[in-house]
């Protein structure tokens, strides 16, 4: 089977890497230019996110952080808690940065011999 993703974003490419580890071809087409994100920009992830992402796709457990607690608080009111959630056991949710994820899956992926980019030319030509 062969397979074609249009695009450049982290879903696109956790995409991509699920389809070659279940060794499906996989044509990925994006710009010749690829915009990285934006260093320190980060994303949330849920624990079973996390915990499909380790199992099925690539271990991110290296550049993740594990947040077992938030508090929300409030400035008018006199800093009382609005919110508090928390579990000692194990984390709520985990902290990516976008550009280590993004570089990961992009390295993970160039070097898998399902995976074929084709870079697009510019399609003004169809903006008519």
């Amino acid at each position: 089977m062969r397979v074609c993703i249009l695009g450049i974003g982290l879903s696109s490419l956790t995409l991509a890497k699920a389809l070659v580890n279940q060794n499906i071809y996989v044509d990925f087409y994006a710009q010749k230019k690829i915009n990285l994100p934006d260093k320190s920009r980060t994303i949330g992830i849920s624990k079973s996110n996390i915990d499909f992402f380790n199992s099925s796709i690539i271990n991110i457990d290296k550049i993740s952080h594990k947040v077992k607690k938030i508090e929300i608080f409030s400035d008018n009111l006199k800093k009382e808690k609005l919110i508090n959630f928390q579990n000692n056991s194990t984390e709520l949710f985990s902290i990516i940065k976008n550009k280590k994820l993004f570089e990961i899956l992009k390295n993970s992926l160039a070097k898998n011999k399902y995976f074929k980019k084709v870079n697009l030319l510019n399609f003004n030509y169809l903006k008519k």
